[in-house]
């Protein structure tokens, strides 16, 4: 059945690309469509950083044909100025549920259906995970989409890797608490290209934006997952090892299904993939897609739509309405039902979990490498931020030296708050000794 299922949906999907050509002005945000019996809950788009709902072209075609309503909106600029979805997590996560309120009062419809790609994903789990999203999401589908905070990354000669920042952040606040995430980020992904690493240019742009001080801050996965993915001396690994640890990746009451490409340069199954749960599929796609062809992938958009046109049984946990009591005992664990009618394997891709915390010997040199590295650009930054004056008075975050005795200086730093938002709680410090800087 889910074979001639997903065989009917392809055909759609190839029949929908014929004409994609045309203008999706018709079908993207019509604000006059209303959900039918067979479609009941309208499709919302949320591109990724840097793109627009532009990006869904081909997808929005091919809903199109399938009779959803499909709405999408752009958000995350910063100041309202430049690219779009560049800011931190959590204000795009606001814009994002400011807008499912509008399309489910103008369509009646109680429940929605998101599609993300790239750091939309980001907004989506934000959205659920801290926002309460999940009351009025029915699924979540993602392409190349990043549920994880690693930095996927190929070195010439030792397969395919990925970097787990949020520890390098970690290590560098141990030296210098004020540091930023995008000061980490930068120097990491420096020191890895130095040492043979491929990154895209992207990873550049990445690093300097308010997105990236969620992305691989320590603090904000903590939070919105409840811990860290990976034990706290992990700096890089192989990709296919996948994340050490489980953590509170996934609401019980939406079903997820997770479209991470081979050939994708920049997002791996260990930042695109949840851990294994009865409502996650977890789909590996076998085609030359990279990250930006995956929204156009003909097998991608046929897994997509073959999950919307598929009811989650886990929809409204917890409820006296729950079909199968999922999570009714209070215990917050799935129970043992099948997701959503699409397995993790199957449709030529392959089913990752992703539990194991092996890796080759390189990967460890690579590690410790990027962390002395980070560490000593964190102790670079503490010395020159202590001379950091202006006309005689304090800079922000600043630190003041007080002589004690010869060579030594008792470190003091200023309380002015930074601001900025890119630091969490960091201007509460006792003064250390330390000796001259050199």
């Amino acid at each position: 059945m889910l074979g001639r299922t997903l065989s009917m949906v392809l055909l759609a999907t190839v029949a929908a690309g014929a004409t994609a050509g045309d203008s999706t002005a018709s079908v993207l945000n019509d604000w006059a469509c209303q959900p039918s019996t067979a479609h009941p809950r309208p499709v919302v788009l949320v591109h990724g950083r840097g793109g627009t709902v532009d990006d869904f072209g081909p997808l929005v075609t091919s809903l199109g044909a399938a009779g959803y309503c499909v709405y999408g909106t752009n958000y995350g600029q910063v100041d309202g100025q430049g690219q779009y979805g560049v800011d931190h997590l959590r204000y795009s996560a606001a814009q994002l549920e400011v807008f499912l309120r509008q399309v489910r009062a103008e369509t009646g419809a109680t429940h929605v259906d998101l599609v993300g790609h790239s750091a939309g994903t980001g907004v989506i789990a934000n959205l659920l995970l801290a926002r309460g999203g999940d009351a009025y999401v029915h699924r979540a589908i993602s392409f190349a989409g990043l549920h994880h905070p690693y930095a996927h990354a190929g070195v010439p000669g030792f397969l395919d890797n990925d970097l787990y920042l949020p520890n390098l952040i970690a290590t560098a606040r141990l030296v210098d608490p004020d540091i930023t995430a995008q000061q980490v980020i930068t120097a990491a992904l420096a020191v890895y290209a130095a040492v043979g690493g491929s990154l895209a240019s992207v990873d550049v742009e990445t690093a300097t934006s308010n997105f990236a001080s969620d992305l691989f801050d320590p603090v904000y996965w903590a939070m919105l997952h409840g811990g860290l993915s990976e034990t706290s001396t992990t700096y890089i690994k192989l990709a296919a090892a996948g994340r050490s640890l489980r953590v509170d990746d996934a609401s019980p009451s939406v079903c997820y299904t997770n479209i991470v490409g081979v050939a994708d340069l920049l997002t791996g199954p260990s930042a695109g993939f949840q851990d294994p749960a009865p409502n996650v599929d977890n789909f590996l796609l076998p085609t030359a897609s990279d990250h930006a062809q995956i929204l156009a992938d003909p097998i991608a958009m046929t897994r997509a739509l073959a999950a919307l046109a598929t009811t989650c049984p886990y929809a409204g946990a917890g409820d006296s309405g729950d079909p199968d009591d999922l999570a009714d005992d209070g215990d917050g664990v799935p129970d043992d039902g099948d997701a959503d009618g699409v397995p993790d394997s199957g449709g030529g891709g392959v089913a990752v979990g992703g539990c194991s915390a092996s890796g080759l010997p390189a990967s460890v040199v690579f590690g410790v490498l990027i962390a002395v590295s980070v560490m000593l650009l964190a102790r670079r930054r503490r010395r020159e931020v202590a001379a950091d004056t202006v006309d005689g008075r304090l800079g922000r975050g600043a630190l003041v030296r007080e002589p004690i005795a010869p060579g030594k200086y008792l470190w003091r730093r200023a309380r002015a708050s930074r601001g900025d938002d890119s630091t969490i709680g960091l201007d509460r410090f006792e003064p250390r000794e330390l000796d001259t800087p050199s």
